[in-house]
C-alpha cells in the first residue's frame, strides 16, 4: 500500500496512533474551510445539532459554542475517533451538552424529526451510499432543518488531476455541485445552495428539509 493510500484510508477510519496523528492535522487544516462553511448557518441558541463523521471532535466544540442551551451529537464510525471526540469536548459532554457516539450515517439510531442542524464536514467524500445517507439524515431533520455539507474538493479543470488521484487511489468519491444537487433533491432536500470558493477549491451546500 503506497503513502497515500495509508493516508487516505486513515482519513476514512481514523484509528491508532497514526489515526490519532492524521485526526490532530485535520482539526487543524480543516479549521479555516470549516469557518467558512459555518457561516451559511442559522442556528438558535437551543438547537439540537449532529456533527456526522465527527473525527476528532472539533466542529462539534465549535457548534456547541453556538448552542449554550441546546445539545450537539457528534457520530462516527471509527472507535478510536469517539474516543478522542469525547476527550476533546469532556467538559461538554460531563455537562451533557454534548453527546458522542459511535455508528453509521446511513442507518443512525434516531428518532425522525430529532434535529434542528445537521452537519458533515469533509467527510462525504467517504460514505459508501451517499444517496442513502442523504434520505437518512432528511429523516432525522425536523422540518425546515438544515443540512450543511463543507467540501475541501469538488471537481474543476484546475484541481481535475489532483482529485482524480484521490478518487482513484483512496476510493473516493468528490461530487459536483450539479450531482449534490440532484442527490440532494432526490432525498427530499429543498433550498439547496451551493457556494464555490475557486481559489481554494472549496465547496459549501446549505439544503433544507
Amino acid at each position: 500500500m503506497s503513502d497515500i493510500e495509508k493516508t487516505l484510508d486513515q482519513c476514512r477510519k481514523p484509528q491508532g496512533d497514526e489515526g490519532k496523528e492524521i485526526v490532530e492535522k485535520m482539526n487543524k487544516n480543516h479549521y479555516e474551510v470549516t469557518g467558512w462553511g459555518l457561516q451559511m448557518l442559522t442556528i438558535e441558541d437551543d438547537s439540537q445539532v449532529i456533527d456526522l463523521g465527527c473525527g476528532g471532535g472539533k466542529t462539534v466544540q465549535r457548534l456547541a459554542i453556538h448552542t449554550p442551551e441546546g445539545k450537539v451529537f457528534g457520530l462516527d464510525y471509527s472507535e478510536d475517533c469517539v474516543d478522542w471526540a469525547n476527550e476533546m469536548n469532556h467538559r461538554a459532554v460531563e455537562e451533557g451538552k454534548v453527546v458522542i457516539i459511535r455508528g453509521e450515517v446511513e442507518n443512525t439510531p434516531f428518532e425522525d424529526e430529532n434535529f434542528d442542524v445537521a452537519t458533515a464536514v469533509e467527510t462525504i467524500y467517504f460514505w459508501p451510499d451517499i444517496q442513502k445517507s442523504f434520505k437518512e439524515i432528511h429523516r432525522i431533520l425536523k422540518t425546515g432543518g438544515q443540512f450543511l455539507i463543507i467540501n475541501e474538493a469538488y471537481p474543476d479543470e484546475k484541481n481535475k488531476e489532483k482529485n482524480k488521484v484521490y478518487e482513484d487511489v483512496g476510493n473516493m468519491v468528490i461530487p459536483s455541485p450539479e450531482e449534490l444537487t440532484s442527490w440532494l433533491t432526490e432525498a427530499g432536500f429543498k433550498d439547496i445552495a451551493i457556494e464555490l470558493e475557486e481559489e481554494k477549491n472549496w465547496l459549501r451546500a446549505l439544503a433544507r428539509k
